[in-house]
């Protein structure tokens, strides 16, 4: 029996756990870096920055995202999705991607408004934007997240 395929494929095995552990550690490190980034940009009122790496250009660049999850327990929200003729989202429970897609709806017509306003959506715009029996169960976290694209 020719075992040569048989040991390519436990090195192919051993490299694949090789790589994993190095793509699992360098994301680790992307995550940690992202949290001292992101604050930077913020402090410094940077919206992007293009930046050249052995000869690569990359921009990079924080933009806002908003997620919507309950303040107590599943059920409040449930209720209140009902009580707010929201019933669409509820099953015996709710799609909580399908409510954080209503609420960033909500939330990308408050942009709009505040940019001709020249101004920001806080998080308590947001929430009083909400049908009421929802802005006592939700709890809204507007963050920012780090992007990077290639620049040509």
């Amino acid at each position: 029996m020719n075992l040569e395929p048989l040991r390519e494929f436990v090195s192919l095995e051993n490299h694949k756990r090789d790589l994993n552990a190095d793509l699992k550690a360098t994301q680790q490190r992307l995550d940690e870096l992202e949290g001292t980034i992101i604050p930077m940009f913020i402090e410094e009122g940077v919206p992007s920055m293009t930046v050249e790496v052995d000869g690569a250009k990359r921009t990079l660049s924080i933009y806002p995202d908003v997620y919507a999850s309950p303040l107590n327990d599943r059920e409040e929200v449930v209720d209140a999705l009902k009580q707010s003729e929201l019933g669409q989202y509820v099953a015996e429970n709710y799609n909580t991607q399908s409510l954080t897609a209503y609420v960033r709806e909500i939330w990308k017509e408050l942009r709009q408004v505040a940019t001709r306003a020249e101004r920001i959506v806080t998080d308590d715009d947001l929430r009083a934007a909400l049908p009421a029996p929802l802005q006592a169960v939700l709890k809204i976290s507007i963050i920012h997240k780090l992007s990077s694209t290639r620049k040509a």
